[in-house]
């Protein structure tokens, strides 16, 4: 009897271990085919790798975590400041504050994490850095107001999130936005950790462990085995399921706000969130594209194989979104700042 349940048990040890050895080699092989296939993942480490030009009119500014670039145009033909953060790719925004600058306004580009004296990964990253950019202004720029703030993705989550803790930003700009502070971005621990904090305390945050199951199985699944993500899924159940206090309040800020998001998507729920942001005040409006995903641009196949699944829309309809974007962000920004 012994040796028949020590026989049984035996078999079912080796059928787990042939289990196991097989979803292993499964997820390697997957690992390897979707690595070689999509080459959109790679594309974050090199955007942080990338070395900006700088020059007379681009110069690299470093203080205690102020890092970034300080763009002076040829011919400053409006006053004020425009601030520019890029997302979780961890850049500074550096082409759009370029192409800003070019038209008669100065631009600080810069980095919010992942830089050398600032937070490491995107979790626990200070709002109270805009302190030292606001002295940076002041002391720096000939006529500095008004300052107008724009971020994208997260970039856009961190501003908004500056806006509604009182900060010196006269108006608001978000491309994708987020209209919940979401957990941090680290992988680095089991832990989560908030995204932001202000005056050395966590800015409420939604738990993506509240997501639905079945949207956090497919979600771990793509990431294991190297297949371009779609979190929106993940973002839309937590947010749903989260408390009142991790939404972004801005109806104490007294700005004008212009939001941009497209239809379609597939990083989290830009569009919806762009529609609640702008209800909050009559002097905010949201443009949503049709067609357009997570990223406005005219080069979006360059971003590399996969960026449809993992950013959703089209090329014709992001490069649509792109050029209307920007000519009625620079439409507004033109209003707001005057001539010189």
């Amino acid at each position: 009897m012994a040796k028949k349940v020590g026989k049984v048990l035996l078999r079912i040890f080796v059928s787990l271990v042939c289990v196991i050895v097989l979803i292993a080699v499964t997820i390697f092989g997957l690992r390897w085919y979707n690595g070689s296939k999509y080459t959109i993942m790679q594309r974050a480490l090199s955007v942080r790798e990338t070395q900006y030009e700088t020059n007379d009119s681009i110069r690299a500014i470093k203080g205690a975590y102020l890092k970034g670039f300080h763009f002076i145009p040829k011919e400053r033909t409006h006053p004020g400041t425009v601030v520019v953060y890029g997302g979780s790719e961890g850049s500074p925004g550096y082409e759009q504050a370029k192409a800003i600058s070019e038209q008669g306004y100065e631009v600080l580009g810069l980095y919010f994490w992942g830089q050398e004296d600032q937070a490491p990964t995107l979790a626990n990253v200070p709002l109270d850095q805009f302190e030292e950019v606001q002295t940076y202004i002041r002391d720096n720029v000939d006529r500095p107001s008004p300052i107008t703030v724009i971020g994208t993705s997260k970039g856009a989550e961190f501003s908004a999130e500056l806006a509604a803790h009182g900060f010196a930003i006269d108006n608001l700009v978000n491309f994708t936005p987020a209209d919940h502070s979401y957990a941090g971005l680290d992988y680095t621990s089991q832990n989560e950790f908030p995204s932001f904090t202000y005056q050395g305390q966590a800015v409420p945050f939604v738990s993506l462990r509240k997501a639905d199951p079945s949207a956090s199985a497919k979600l771990m699944w793509d990431l294991a085995t190297n297949y371009p993500p779609s979190f929106r899924a993940s973002y839309e159940s937590a947010a749903a399921n989260a408390d009142n206090d991790t939404r972004i309040d801005l109806s104490g800020f007294r700005g004008n706000a212009l939001f941009f998001a497209g239809d379609q998507d597939a990083m989290w729920q830009g569009d919806s969130s762009a529609k609640n942001l702008a209800s909050q005040s009559d002097s905010f409006e949201a443009h949503i594209y049709s067609g357009a995903g997570h990223a406005f641009s005219d080069h979006l196949p360059e971003y590399g194989s996969g960026w449809e699944i993992m950013l959703g829309g089209t090329a014709k309809a992001g490069a649509k979104a792109h050029a209307d974007s920007m000519r009625i962000l620079l439409d507004r920004l033109s209003q707001w700042h005057g001539q010189m």
